[in-house]
């Protein structure tokens, strides 16, 4: 099954400068290089594999890289490879080393380059959301089945962008009870996603969503890479 990689950086000057946004480009560019060598079915190109880099809206300092992979274990041959300790070893020089986290997305490409007709990928979407849904453990199922039941209603008022979720698989720390569904997809703008607390059919959407879910975070980043 499929994974999404999210990994979650603070830069070091407070802001995304020049030379670590280069830094990331070569980054991306020596993992295209790995991935064509190691992972024969992998697909060529770093937006084809969901890798590009995005700075979130709200905190200049805040940085998310993504990619897909085909499982956890192949995403974990590229941590051991020595090309990505070389890069990394530049990437940590631009980045508060304390305030490293990722997680992988099960069985979803999450970061799309390519959708049908009509329809906006993430990676071209002028905004990307990241939602992390917060759901009691035991109930995961119950979250399943009444979000499949009102998704239509968020997905209709999200076109043509398209969003897609799915469990995270690491635990976070300190909440071991505690599962976390994440969405993620694209927006006009912020402003047009905070939009959706005035559609018509909003109030079916969040009443049902309440019933089974703790709480909601959704931060929102621009792509620059």
């Amino acid at each position: 099954m499929p994974v999404t990689e999210l990994v979650f950086f603070t830069a070091a000057l407070g802001t995304i400068t020049p030379e670590f946004k280069a830094t990331c480009a070569d980054a991306l560019k020596v993992q295209d290089e790995w991935c064509s060598a190691n992972l024969p079915d992998a697909p060529r190109g770093h937006e084809a594999r969901g890798a590009a880099m995005f700075q979130q809206t709200e905190d200049p300092a805040a940085t998310l890289l993504t990619a897909h992979w085909e499982s956890v274990s192949e995403h974990e041959a590229w941590i051991a490879s020595e090309e990505n300790r070389r890069v990394f070893g530049a990437v940590q020089e631009h980045i508060d080393r304390d305030r490293i986290h990722y997680f992988h997305i099960d069985g979803v490409e999450a970061i799309s380059a390519t959708e049908d007709a009509g329809l906006t990928p993430v990676l071209q979407s002028p905004v990307v959301s990241v939602a992390r849904c917060f759901v009691e453990k035991d109930k995961r199922a119950e979250f399943e089945q009444v979000y499949g039941g009102v998704r239509s209603i968020h997905d209709d008022f999200a076109k043509p962008y398209v969003h897609r979720g799915g469990w995270r698989i690491e635990k976070e720390e300190g909440r071991d009870d505690v599962e976390q569904y994440v969405m993620i997809g694209g927006w006009d703008s912020v402003e047009a996603a905070k939009e959706f607390p005035n559609h018509k059919d909003f109030s079916t959407y969040a009443e049902a969503m309440k019933t089974v879910m703790l709480d909601c975070d959704v931060k929102y980043y621009r792509r620059i890479l």
